[in-house]
């Protein structure tokens, strides 16, 4: 066979190879692949210290299922959005393969409002009463966050609280800091969590499970799944 016959059916084998199988393989290790993908999705991707140097396996489909195959070993927040539909990554650690039948995680299925998942939470205040309420899982948010009207309910006097201001997309608003004894989420709880109390007016009806009770725990969102998911760390 003559050289250009020999590379006109080597370019063929290659065309061939990439249509019928469909997957790429870019090479490299874990971290550049993912940086890759992010950078041609446009979107942001945090927590890379996470991975450490291990090979990147083939990946196809979508940016998205691409993505999911890529991190199939790691936990991680999505927030779908952007040109590629993925508008941030956070990857937050790597997956315990034994700890959905553990003691210490729970598998949460969440209610989506708009790009927004909540769960029931039960909370209880100083009076030890426990109130089961719908809150937005909120990684931005520096504490749970509840209206000033549950106050009372939850059984916070003058002396428990102390005034703060919180920062919000509309600027600085006054806030309550207190600390709720106990906060349950599916199968576990966390004890003496901060909590900040706002204006009914200002979060209308909105309500916040924030990093003062994500951070006890290596947690992940599936968007697909639509599913919290809390391990112990």
């Amino acid at each position: 066979m003559t050289r250009p016959a020999l590379l006109l059916l080597l370019v063929w084998l290659l065309g061939f190879g990439l249509v019928s199988g469909g997957a790429f393989a870019e090479g490299g290790d874990l971290r550049g692949r993912l940086e890759s993908l992010a950078s041609q999705g446009g979107f942001a991707i945090e927590g890379l210290d996470w991975i450490g140097p291990e090979p990147a396996g083939n990946e196809s489909g979508t940016t998205l299922e691409r993505l999911k195959d890529l991190l199939r070993d790691y936990n991680y927040v999505l927030v779908q959005g952007g040109r590629s539909g993925i508008e941030s990554v956070r990857i937050t650690s790597r997956k315990d393969v034994e700890a959905r039948g553990s003691a210490g995680s729970a598998y949460v299925g969440t209610v989506r409002m708009g790009s927004h998942h909540q769960v029931d939470a039960a909370i209880a205040g100083p009076n030890g009463v426990a109130k089961t309420v719908r809150l937005i899982v909120d990684t931005g948010a520096t504490t749970i966050v509840l209206p000033e009207s549950m106050i009372p309910e939850l059984g916070f006097g003058p002396e428990s609280l102390q005034n703060g201001t919180s920062q919000t997309a509309s600027g600085n608003v006054a806030t309550k800091i207190g600390t709720l004894s106990s906060v349950r989420v599916g199968a576990v709880a966390a004890e003496n969590v901060m909590v900040g109390f706002i204006a009914d007016a200002r979060l209308k009806g909105a309500m916040l499970l924030g990093m003062s009770f994500l951070q006890r725990f290596r947690m992940t969102i599936d968007d697909q799944q639509n599913e919290l998911i809390l391990l112990a760390k």
